[in-house]
């Protein structure tokens, strides 16, 4: 009940008050995993990353194959500039994750940005291809390959 009203608050765009109820619900069980994964997403839209990241490792440690979890976690990481934490949890995202749609997508970007931070041009290179050839009109992956090149001819 307390998860449903969590849940219900978060659809209404209500964060603050849905994280009270996830919290609570919480307390009545530990180990309630969409309660934790929420409380993820709710700290990051409430832009508490780290806070976030310590609610995506709570899934993992109670389902590691959680694979949504593995991806929050590399956004949160990303978010925070925890570049290699970030390409870390995206590799086992992307591990498991071979169908084709915009999490894969999106996480091989993720992933090239987090490469070019960490000044790894051709793994970013590698993660930029994979996502552009599954949208050839990818603006940001493109304009970021673009960057990438540069670095690479330096």
């Amino acid at each position: 009940m307390l998860y449903k009203q969590a849940m219900t608050f978060l659809e209404n765009g209500d964060a603050k008050k849905s994280l009270v109820f996830l919290e609570q619900a919480l307390k009545v069980d530990r180990n309630y995993l969409p309660a934790w994964n929420n409380k993820g997403v709710v700290l990051l839209e409430l832009q508490d990353y780290r806070g976030a990241v310590e609610c995506f490792d709570a899934v993992i440690r109670l389902d590691p194959g959680d694979n949504m979890a593995w991806y929050n976690k590399g956004y949160a990481h990303f978010i925070l500039e925890e570049y290699q934490e970030s390409v870390q949890s995206f590799d086992i995202f992307l591990a498991r994750r071979p169908e084709e749609d915009d999490f894969r997508k999106f996480s091989l970007y993720l992933q090239a940005k987090d490469y070019y931070e960490l000044k790894k041009y051709k793994n970013a290179q590698k993660s930029l291809e994979k996502a552009i050839k599954m949208d050839d009109k990818f603006k940001e992956a493109l304009e970021l390959q673009s960057l990438v090149k540069k670095s690479m001819k330096k």
